[in-house]
């Protein structure tokens, strides 16, 4: 009949509404809520066991602690982003902070050291409903769920919920070649600006040859190390002590002369890269050098390769 049409069509518009709103305070937010439910993230469909533990001001701040517990037999397990790239685990604990409008009940937190966001509300009994999405570069996560209250009073200090979360130590494993020994470089030109009398004269220093010589490496983790390098034509030269270090990527440096030096020497840096050279089976140290005079009247440029001499492959 006409009532029976008229039901129909409302009842499925009340079936989807969402909650009505709840006049929350902050002690309706303050407390544990705990319950199970379904996850999906990148492994699949995950069941775990969710505690949110939150603390709540009168102006609606919220700050807690979320920790879940794998409650599968599988190995669908989560994942922890802040404890290193897809890192698989049973269960994790992450800080969260929020807001809640306390005249509807509707809050927002969001996880202090990941990209996950939690959307919902306060319901009439007291339980939390809450959507939950965590997108790149954290690792996927969605779910939707709603946790029963299990304790009005903290079972933490709130202080330690509102403190900054310890920073999370990233080692960092790299090594860098083995610079110990000898290298020779083939004759090269060094080209030298000189302004001692006032105008800038080009001279070409041609002939030179040169050998480094490191002969201390600390250890693959620091990739730190010092040495000297001799020079000449057989018209000039001198020996002269360097330090330098090997950058993060394993194959650019950088080395620093000590000022003191021969007199018709030059301080200078050195930048590069050391390679291995598969088709000759040598390491290679592609060697720029910037210098000037003890003066500070000239300065000298030059390019060249150097070869290791006990190499014997990387």
């Amino acid at each position: 009949n006409r009532h029976q049409m008229l039901f129909a069509i409302v009842a499925p518009i009340v079936a989807f509404s969402s909650a009505p709103p709840v006049q929350a305070s902050a002690a309706a937010l303050t407390g544990v809520w705990a319950g199970r439910h379904a996850v999906v993230n990148v492994n699949g469909l995950v069941t775990v066991d969710k505690t949110i533990t939150l603390t709540c001001d009168n102006n609606g701040a919220l700050h807690g602690l979320v920790g879940w517990l794998s409650s599968g037999d599988d190995d669908q397990f989560g994942n922890a982003d802040d404890l290193g790239a897809d890192t698989i685990v049973r269960e994790h604990e992450e800080k969260v902070l929020g807001m809640a409008d306390l005249a509807t009940g509707e809050l927002v937190l969001v996880e202090r050291q990941e990209t996950g966001q939690y959307t919902g509300q306060l319901l009439p009994d007291g339980s939390l409903h809450l959507k939950f999405a965590q997108s790149p570069p954290s690792n996927p996560v969605a779910s939707v769920f709603t946790l029963q209250k299990t304790a009005s009073a903290l079972p933490v200090d709130p202080a330690e919920l509102i403190a900054n979360p310890e920073p999370t130590l990233v080692v960092v494993n790299r090594t860098c070649p083995d610079l110990s020994g000898s290298w020779v470089s083939p004759e090269y030109v060094a080209h030298k600006l000189d302004t001692a009398s006032g105008k800038g004269v080009h001279i070409e220093m041609p002939g030179l040859s040169m050998t480094l010589t490191i002969t201390m490496q600390t250890d693959a983790s620091d990739c730190s190390f010092h040495g000297e390098h001799t020079w000449g034509n057989g018209a000039s030269g001198g020996t002269e002590y360097l330090v330098g270090v090997v950058h993060d990527d394993g194959e650019s440096y950088t080395m620093a002369e000590i000022p003191e030096h021969p007199e018709d020497g030059s301080t200078g840096t050195i930048t590069g890269t050391v390679v291995f050279d598969g088709g000759k089976e040598e390491w290679v140290m592609h060697w720029h050098y910037v210098g000037i005079s003890r003066t500070g009247s000239n300065g000298v440029v030059f390019d060249t390769d150097l070869t290791q001499l006990k190499s014997l492959g990387p």
